[in-house]
């Protein structure tokens, strides 16, 4: 599956840009068991690519404001759209590092049928 995580709020903290606690090994878990993370951001991609590189993430960092290449399968977003493409997953927002937000575990974004490609 193409899972598309929003960066501000989702998987970064949106006054700190902190990492979400667990988001980085959530992430490792959905890619081997076979998806494809992708993010995106209302933000500009190239600095949220540095962000994540630093933090130990790798990953494509698309626009909310243009065209994708594909259609994500699933789009996890702390504020959801009606454009989004496929199964969109709300999640609590996670604001700064000692703020509590909800742990994202591949069982509330991914339906069970499609946790193991």
């Amino acid at each position: 599956m193409r899972i598309m995580f929003d960066l501000m709020g989702t998987v970064l903290g949106a006054l700190d840009r902190s990492l979400r606690p667990g988001i980085k090994d959530l992430i490792e878990e959905l890619r081997k068991t076979g998806n494809m993370v992708y993010f995106w951001t209302n933000g500009r991609p190239e600095y949220y690519t540095k962000l994540l590189n630093d933090a130990g993430i790798a990953g494509e960092v698309y626009s909310k404001n243009g065209p994708l290449p594909f259609k994500p399968d699933i789009c996890v977003d702390d504020t959801p759209e009606k454009w989004m493409p496929g199964m969109v997953s709300r999640v609590e927002m996670y604001v700064a590092t000692g703020e509590t937000a909800s742990p994202l575990t591949m069982a509330n974004i991914v339906p069970g049928e499609y946790q193991r490609i």
